[in-house]
């Protein structure tokens, strides 16, 4: 392990600043004193306006000790200092995410793939695709997702919906008809994979290169459905008011996805990958083992789909289906925690199996049944889901403050073994801590161990999954230590790390060198406003440069961070 990365003798905050009312944090990981203040630029000379008391942070994740400095409000620069030690300058202001915004935006455009000069590549893939047993097809457009040329379904949706809310949420001076234009762009691509039946094209996209790839008959994995009817549903209501004709196309497409995943048409059993690609996705067949016909994640996915779905259609039926999935993934929550089982049989959670992509995590699951509660406030059983919702949101309060980082989980699994104590600071960083017990469904008595992981595989994009879940839980409960917890994980992601990195092409400071896999050439080049899936040990190793999945650029954390910054804005009312 490469400690050498975890910075000491630093105050560390975030790179960029703070809107006023939010919440305000630094870790000072061995403080030279347990006081800190305060200091504005003015006029270049420095004053203070604050001071506090530090207090030593959680026994898990890396040590440091907190400085909480939420009072400073007025907008100007400011510094944090202890003892001999001083932070980086750092803005308070209501637009300090405006450039940030811009530059994540920015992505989605030097992201394109098809016929565009405005990528980073100019125009590539034209030749998309070869659809396996029929011939050429047009499926042209769409994104690469991450540092390399997939356009993977599932994937490219959930960064998509960060950039609609996004353009729902902020009018910049700067947008000019760019953000309608890409939010346009990444329908079209969907709108062309979709089949006349509402199931969609499947692709790997092999050959992984700069030619035709393959396309499948067959649908792909179920996320990739309910998140396009989620997708092209909030696209429709994005373009109500700018193109009625385009919003029209949008609700079109969502109703027929939509009806093919809801009759006998939609595929029962275990999503089966047509092709294994050479590099990067051997297990593709497993990675969705979590979505099948009344499994939790299944059923979360749904409940988003009906919702956003019903908002441009104003279909009561959808709501009622909402209400009804509700009721099933209600049953699934664990009595020993407020985490959920897979599905109504069997040991494993619905947030993690050994093969299940972290994307989908209890953040998501949260979401969903907030955006019921605002859908149907006065439904009979409104009162359980808030109920839920609270008990979610207080776990993911409890257990960032395990930690001097106010980091929340993103992995939970049941497991026989012990999880490792953390039993002084850094033992155990980046492996599991046991949360509780609980009893085996299958073997009756058997008790096993509930363990949790902070930083597994993708958890950027988990984080800012819990960002979003506690913004809407603060909404709906009126408890604003949930905010705080949220701020605390776009902090994270901005450089209020031990690693004293911003996961953030050219946003902050320290970013760890790309990942670069050779799976084709010319790679994928630095791209400002592309966000890094995971900040480990293992994305500061020189062994591992050229090498390292965990600095590889991802869409849909893109996505998420772009939406969390905007929620942000919007609340200072930018």
């Amino acid at each position: 392990m490469n400690t050498d990365c975890v910075k000491q003798n630093v105050i560390l905050v975030n790179h960029v600043g703070f809107p006023p009312n939010a919440a305000k944090h630094c870790v000072i990981p061995s403080p030279p004193a347990k006081e800190f203040s305060i200091h504005q630029l003015k006029h270049t000379v420095w004053t203070q306006v604050f001071s506090g008391a530090l207090v030593e942070g959680g026994n898990e994740l890396e040590p440091g000790w907190v400085g909480d400095f939420s009072p400073v409000k007025d907008d100007g620069i400011y510094q944090v200092r202890c003892g001999s030690l001083k932070s980086r300058t750092f803005t308070v202001y209501a637009g300090v995410y405006d450039v940030p915004m811009r530059s994540l935006f920015n992505y989605f455009t030097w992201a394109r793939c098809g016929d565009t000069t405005k990528n980073c590549t100019g125009p590539c893939h034209l030749d998309d695709g070869n659809l396996v047993g029929v011939g050429h097809r047009d499926f042209s457009g769409g994104y690469h997702q991450s540092s390399d040329l997939r356009k993977l379904h599932w994937g490219l949706s959930l960064g998509l919906m960060g950039l609609v809310q996004f353009g729902g949420l902020q009018k910049p001076y700067w947008d000019n008809g760019s953000i309608a234009e890409e939010v346009r762009w990444g329908c079209d691509y969907y709108q062309k994979i979709v089949r006349d039946d509402g199931g969609m094209f499947d692709s790997v996209f092999i050959p992984l290169g700069w030619g035709p790839r393959d396309y499948y008959p067959s649908d792909p994995p179920a996320p990739a459905l309910w998140n396009n009817i989620r997708h092209q549903a909030m696209a429709a209501e994005y373009f109500k008011d700018r193109d009625a004709a385009y919003a029209a196309k949008c609700r079109q497409m969502a109703e027929r996805v939509w009806h093919y995943m809801t009759s006998d048409k939609r595929p029962k059993g275990k999503y089966v990958a047509t092709a294994l690609p050479p590099l990067g996705d051997w297990a593709n067949s497993e990675r969705y083992v979590a979505f099948y016909d009344g499994s939790a994640q299944d059923l979360a996915h749904r409940i988003g789909a009906a919702i956003m779905l019903h908002r441009v259609t104003h279909d009561a039926a959808l709501l009622e289906d909402a209400a009804r999935c509700a009721s099933q993934l209600m049953a699934f929550q664990l009595a020993e925690s407020a985490c959920f089982w897979e599905g109504p049989e069997g040991d494993q959670l619905a947030t993690k199996n050994e093969s299940l992509w972290p994307y989908y995590a209890d953040g998501t699951i949260g979401i969903r049944l907030a955006e019921l509660i605002v859908a149907a406030p006065q439904h009979k059983d409104a009162g359980r889901w808030r109920a839920t919702i609270q008990r979610m949101a207080d776990q993911m309060v409890a257990l960032s403050l395990r930690n001097a980082w106010g980091l929340t989980p993103s992995e939970f699994l049941v497991q026989d073994a012990p999880a490792a104590p953390a039993k002084t600071k850094a033992t155990n960083p980046e492996g599991r801590y046991p949360l509780g017990r609980v009893k085996d469904r299958a073997t009756g008595p058997k008790e096993r161990i509930i363990a949790y992981n902070y930083r597994p595989y993708l958890y950027n994009m988990n984080i800012m999954d819990a960002a979003l879940f506690l913004s809407r839980a603060a909404e709906i409960t009126g408890n604003e230590s949930y905010r705080v917890v949220a701020q605390r994980q776009l902090d994270w992601v901005m450089g209020c790390n031990p690693f004293d990195a911003s996961a953030i092409e050219g946003v902050g400071y320290n970013q760890p060198l790309r990942g670069l896999f050779g799976e084709f050439f010319p790679p994928t080049p630095q791209i400002p406003g592309a966000v890094s899936i995971g900040l480990l040990y293992s994305s500061f190793d020189p062994n591992l440069y050229g090498n390292c999945g965990h600095n590889e650029y991802d869409m849909p954390v893109v996505g998420n961070v772009l939406w969390v910054m905007a929620e942000q804005a919007k609340q200072q009312g930018r």
